[in-house]
C-alpha cells in the first residue's frame, strides 16, 4: 500500500484559493491501498459559530502561532501518529509540503529515520521520540528504536519552496533535515524570482550533489547501478520554477510526474500548463517585506563555518 502524508504552508488551507498541497491531494487516489492524511498549516483554525473565550483563546493561539511557529512540533507529531496507526509492512511512505510545511516533512522523514516508526498501541511515546529525535543523541535515539520501533524507508518526498522562516527564533538544524540519505526520492520546487530575505530556501545537502563522487552512477538506495540495468529515477532533483513562494501551476504538474514514476497513483490532472502563466510574475517584495530586509536576520549558511550568517 501507499500512505500519503500532505502538510500545507503557513496560514494556509481548504479555500476558494489553494496550495500545490490541497491541489496535489484532490488528484490522488483514495484507496483501501493508498490512503491519505491531510494537515493544514500552521496558524490555521475552524472558526465558530459564536464567540466563545475557547474561541477567543484559539484565535490567539493561532495569531501567535503564524509568527513564532508555536504548534510546529503538534503538526509534526500529528502526522506521525497517523503513519503509526496505518502503517503495515512494505507500506511505502509518501510525504508532500510547502513553505513551513515542508520542512516539517523534512522532520517527520528525519524522525523516522532516527527513532523509527513506533508500533501501534505505543502512541504515548510519541512526544519522548520526538524529543529524543531533536537531541542530536545518535545512541539514545538507536536504542530507543530497537525498543519501541519498525525501521521505515521513505520512499517519496516531494517539497515545494522549504523556507529558512520557522519561527522567529530558531537554534540548530533538526536532525536529518538537511541531507536526502535517508529518502529514496527526493523532490523540491524551487520559486526562481522570490526575494523576501524570510522566504530563502533551504537546499538539501547545502545544494551540492551527493552519491556520486567517484563519478560512478548510484540506484536511488544508493548501491551502485549495473550497466545493464534499467536506470531508477535521479535520487534527488531540485529544480527552480519561474515565481514567488506562492505561485501554483508550473510545479504542481512537474511534482505530480515525479511522484506518479515513483508509484503514486493520481487521477488525471485537470490543470493546464500555460506558457503565458510564467510571464505573470507576482513581486513579493512590498510593504513591511522591504522593512525586513533591513533586519540582519539569522539564518543558516552552508558556506560559513559556523553554519549560520546574518542579512
Amino acid at each position: 500500500r501507499n500512505l500519503v502524508v500532505c502538510i500545507d504552508g503557513t496560514s494556509n488551507q481548504f479555500g476558494e484559493k489553494n496550495t500545490n498541497v490541497v491541489a496535489l491531494y484532490n488528484q490522488i487516489v483514495k484507496s483501501d491501498e493508498q490512503l491519505t492524511y491531510y494537515n493544514s498549516g500552521i496558524g490555521t483554525y475552524a472558526k465558530s459559530s459564536w464567540k466563545s473565550l475557547k474561541y477567543i483563546g484559539q484565535v490567539l493561539d493561532n495569531k501567535i502561532d503564524l509568527a513564532i511557529a508555536w504548534n510546529f512540533e503538534r503538526i509534526v507529531k500529528s502526522a506521525y501518529r497517523w503513519l503509526t496507526d496505518n502503517y503495515r509492512e512494505n507500506d511505502k511512505i509518501y510525504l508532500f509540503g510547502f513553505s513551513r510545511g515542508a520542512y516539517q516533512v523534512r522532520v517527520l522523514a528525519g524522525m523516522m529515520y532516527r527513532v523509527g516508526l513506533i508500533h501501534k498501541g505505543n502512541e504515548e511515546q510519541i512526544p519522548f521520540a520526538y524529543e529524543l529525535y531533536a537531541k542530536h543523541d545518535d545512541t539514545l535515539s538507536l536504542n530507543f528504536k530497537k525498543t519501541f520501533s519498525r525501521e521505515v524507508k521513505v520512499e517519496f518526498v516531494g517539497l515545494w519552496d522549504t523556507v529558512s522562516s520557522v519561527g522567529i527564533v530558531r537554534g540548530k538544524s533538526l536532525p536529518q533535515t538537511e541531507s536526502a540519505d535517508h529518502i529514496r526520492f527526493f523532490r523540491h520546487a524551487l520559486a526562481l524570482d522570490e526575494r523576501r530575505v524570510k522566504f530563502l530556501p533551504e537546499y538539501v545537502s547545502g545544494n551540492k550533489s551527493i552519491g556520486q563522487a567517484d563519478g560512478q552512477p548510484r540506484r536511488a538506495d544508493g548501491q551502485p547501478r549495473q550497466p545493464d540495468k534499467q536506470p531508477d529515477p535521479p535520487h534527488i532533483k531540485e529544480v527552480w520554477f519561474p515565481g514567488t513562494h506562492s505561485d501554483i501551476s508550473t510545479p504542481l504538474l512537474w511534482m505530480s510526474f515525479e511522484a506518479v514514476i515513483c508509484g503514486l497513483k493520481l487521477n488525471p490532472s485537470t490543470v493546464a500548463w500555460k506558457m503565458e502563466s510564467l510571464n505573470e510574475v507576482k513581486e513579493s517584495l512590498t510593504g513591511i517585506w522591504v522593512l525586513f530586509e533591513w533586519i540582519p536576520w539569522k539564518r543558516f549558511s552552508y558556506n560559513e563555518a559556523k553554519g549560520t550568517t546574518h542579512r
